[in-house]
């Protein structure tokens, strides 16, 4: 086997294991590289220990992990949408966060039939 050839094995059998290591919506984190080295993930500093997070989102474009929620909804000019790490119960979040419904937090789901009805905020 040429040098090509086992090079081109070894990044074949490397992928896998290198794309199901990214970090997930709500993981906790201090820079934005440690949620994506691609930058299509960015950390909120502002939250407890940081959060993995995709600003901006739209309905549907946020991972499986995850549901898209507007935050100040009923203002236009302070209105923010991030995708949140979505729950169905305490357990299945991070240490410091709590699995509740946006509104108790000024959110709101936006999206048309969401997985979660339920995410992890502190």
């Amino acid at each position: 086997m040429n040098r090509l050839s086992m090079l081109l094995c070894a990044l074949a059998l490397l992928a896998p294991a290198l794309v199901g290591c990214k970090p997930e919506i709500g993981d906790s984190c201090k820079v934005s590289t440690d949620c994506s080295i691609t930058g299509d993930r960015l950390c909120d500093t502002s939250m407890p220990d940081g959060y993995c997070t995709m600003f901006n989102c739209d309905p549907g474009t946020c991972p499986s992990e995850a549901v898209c929620v507007e935050f100040h909804p009923t203002s236009e000019r302070f209105a923010r949408r991030f995708c949140v790490r979505g729950c169905e119960e305490a357990s299945d979040c991070r240490a410091g966060y709590v699995c509740v419904d946006p509104k108790e937090r000024d959110g709101r789901i936006n999206e048309g039939s969401p997985d979660y009805r339920t995410v992890c905020l502190p």
